[in-house]
């Protein structure tokens, strides 16, 4: 039995900033009505003016399924604000994570609308506004109004509707899969412990130094700004200096100040304004926003982030955090205990910057166990390929920028330098995917290294010359893709290749991985480009964020499948783990980060477990290395 759910709330709190889960702790936050349904039956409506729903109660204790868009909001909703009886979560499901687990946009309306849904299986234009009206502040005051809240009863119930016929038109997850989703849950319920006490001590510096950055740009300015902020401002002040500034980005910002002819006080200027902007910093405001009463904070990790499968982060972004640029971030941390930019070692902004990975803590009594794959990418896409000579040198544990170094300059491996090994380092990151001379342009400037176009043309060749199964495997798996969408009619047939095989089935290209889960390119087909007939397909595009076409080639496709092959393997590590008894509270990228009790298991035990190959990955080099401590570091 199925049972879709949706709750409408009131709260003061900001769920977008604090998070479901932090969001339903809130004082403020209240249900307003409960819109269910039965299987395909009617929806019905509840509201907090009702006796309890013992028969829906009754319904789950006999082992009805749960579902929901978002389902981790009902979850919360259920358990912290209404206190009803406790679900497991192995019975909760989530419609918006079939929808990403297919490439779909998580948005429930823009879902229906590239799934083709009208009328009463569409999510209403309207909602919006309700929600703005009764379910938080308006103008800074709480509404009632009794005809606008029938209709956001309607709308409520109408969302069950949405929801049920868009799961109708998805696959479910099956096996493996649904049991990642369910850990992941899990993770995402017990959430990473925060140092409170040193994320309020971060932010009190924070405010304090930002004042003293503000009286500088004053002095500096002679009264003229107060600070940094306006970028019409500071570009014409620049400007009023003897000095022109094409852009207020970061980018523009940092090669102005490295321009011997910017004056000095613009340069300090530049510096005041990028202390203050650094995004990084805000992170502890993210943090301070996400703690719930527990000191924890959950929901962190989105699941099916990207259309391969990998996850993404959510509140404080736990996917890229920055990387310390200062030796001894525990002295740091210690210097903020006194709340005072002065006693900070270094620029403050730069230093505290440094410390945000030290805000993610063990528990009472616990330590962190912390493990990263080494090179998986690299590894999975030659382990794809039938590269065996680039597969040699990982089973060597050898360093496979060296050896491409050696293999583009026709060196012996033991011979090839530091300025080579930079050159097969960058080759390797840039090119692996069908990367052009831009693109090897482009990666080596974000490493500080100028290179010619005619250089970059000779790397490029070199490299395709050295990675000859890699570039045939950009030509298989489009070829491929391609006979798919162009024998559509042909159901029953699979194009192999990469370790799987292409299928077109009802307008989306389909991908089976080696780990039998589905890659999906959603509503694929031809249209006519500049050089012939390109292979495009429906997607979030990751700059616009908007649903529109994206264009497929051989390096892109390939990408998609390396990325998600490695996905499944850091998804299966984290069941067996979590089955062994090693707690998970984040994972990010390819690193998978437990909270252990001081007294179960041991690094080398959790390295081990990670690198245990399922079936499907036979012949894979696969290492982890790792270590323990009492705050998360890299």
């Amino acid at each position: 039995m199925k049972i879709s759910i949706d709750f409408e709330t009131y709260s003061e709190c900001d769920i977008f900033k604090a998070g479901a889960y932090a969001y339903a702790d809130h004082h403020s936050t209240e249900v307003l009505c409960l819109a269910y349904a039965v299987d395909d039956g009617e929806p019905k409506l509840w509201t907090p003016d009702m006796p309890a729903p013992t028969a829906l109660f009754n319904l789950i204790t006999g082992g009805a399924v749960l579902w929901a868009w978002n389902s981790f909001f009902e979850m919360s909703i259920w358990s912290q604000v209404l206190g009803w009886p406790a679900v497991p979560i192995s019975q909760w499901r989530d419609t918006a994570a079939l929808a990403a687990a297919q490439a779909y946009p998580r948005a429930l309306g823009k879902c229906g609308e590239a799934l083709g849904l009208t009328g009463d299986a569409a999510k209403s234009k309207r909602g919006k506004l309700l929600i703005q009206r009764l379910c938080k502040p308006y103008r800074g005051e709480r509404r009632k109004d009794p005809e606008l809240f029938k209709e956001l009863c309607d709308y409520c119930l109408q969302d069950v509707v949405a929801e049920r016929e868009i799961r109708k038109k998805l696959r479910p997850l099956r096996g493996v899969e649904e049991q990642v989703w369910v850990v992941d849950q899990i993770i995402n319920w017990r959430g990473v412990r925060l140092d409170r006490d040193s994320i309020f001590n971060a932010l009190d510096i924070i405010d304090k130094h930002s004042l003293v950055l503000n009286s500088q740009v004053k002095k500096i300015t002679n009264n003229q700004m107060d600070s940094t902020g306006s970028r019409a401002k500071s570009m014409m002040w620049i400007e009023q200096q003897g000095y022109t500034i094409e852009s207020y980005d970061k980018a523009a910002i940092a090669e102005a100040m490295a321009d011997d002819s910017c004056p000095e006080n613009v340069k300090k200027f530049l510096e005041i304004r990028q202390a203050l902007s650094r995004s990084s910093t805000k992170k502890y405001e993210s943090m301070k926003t996400l703690l719930g009463c527990d000191g924890r904070a959950h929901g962190v990790l989105m699941y099916h982030g990207a259309a391969t499968g990998r996850w993404s982060g959510r509140g404080f972004q736990p996917q890229n955090l920055p990387r310390p640029t200062i030796d001894d971030v525990d002295a740091v941390i210690e210097q903020m205990t006194l709340r005072e930019p002065s006693e900070i070692d270094g620029e403050p902004m730069e230093s505290l910057a440094s410390c945000l990975r030290g805000m993610l803590i063990a528990s009472e009594g616990h330590r962190l166990i912390v493990s990263d794959y080494a090179s998986i990418e690299a590894r999975v896409l030659s382990w794809l390929a039938g590269h065996d000579d680039a597969l040699d040198i990982f089973r060597d544990n050898k360093d496979i920028y060296k050896y491409t170094a050696a293999e583009m300059y026709a060196i012996p491996y033991s011979d090839v330098d530091y300025d080579q090994r930079f050159v097969g380092k960058v080759a390797t990151l840039a090119l692996g995917y069908q990367g052009g001379v831009r693109a090897f342009q482009k990666m080596s400037e974000a490493y500080g290294t100028e290179v010619t176009e005619d250089q970059a043309l000779k790397i490029r060749n070199d490299w395709r010359e050295a990675n000859s199964p890699i570039v045939k495997l950009w030509v298989q798996v489009e070829k491929q893709a391609r006979n798919a969408i162009s024998y559509k009619d042909n159901r029953d047939v699979e194009y192999k290749c990469a370790r799987g095989a292409f299928k077109f089935v009802k307008g989306d290209l389909l991908f089976r991985l080696p780990s039998r889960r589905i890659l999906s390119f959603p509503q694929a087909k031809f249209v006519e480009g500049d050089r012939g007939m390109d292979l495009v397909y429906n997607g979030m595009n990751n700059h616009t964020h908007k649903w529109g076409q994206i264009k497929a080639y051989g390096g892109s496709l390939v990408q998609s499948i390396t990325q998600a092959v490695a996905r499944d393997l850091l998804a299966e590590a984290i069941l067996r783990l979590e089955a062994k008894g090693y707690p998970i509270v984040l994972h990010v990228h390819d690193e998978i980060v437990a909270d252990v009790p001081n007294i179960v298991g041991s690094l080398s035990d959790f390295e081990t477990e990670m690198c245990r190959l399922p079936q499907w990955a036979e012949g894979l080099p696969v290492t982890a290395e790792g270590y323990e401590s009492q705050r998360y570091r890299k």
